[in-house]
């Protein structure tokens, strides 16, 4: 199976750009754990570096932007 990434903005790796199209002037992503539920990223939490689509789902690892796994109904803190 060939593993996928989201892609970011040129000159912008903060600008992230989902397979979606969504965007983080978008809908954004959301720091989440392994399930895709959004999380507040505290010291000494068991957060991966993990973050959540919000428009559509997939959970992206923030340091290779590889999607890892996709939650269609993450639970938002908000």
């Amino acid at each position: 199976m060939e593993k996928k990434h989201i892609s970011s903005e040129a000159g912008n790796p903060e600008g992230w750009l989902c397979i979606c199209g969504n965007r983080p002037i978008d809908d954004g992503f959301f720091a989440c754990d392994n399930d895709g539920n959004e999380m507040i990223p505290n010291i000494g939490s068991d957060w991966k570096n993990l973050y959540v689509c919000a428009r559509c789902g997939r959970i992206i690892d923030q340091t290779t932007l590889e999607v890892v796994g996709r939650n269609s109904s993450p639970k938002m803190l908000v």
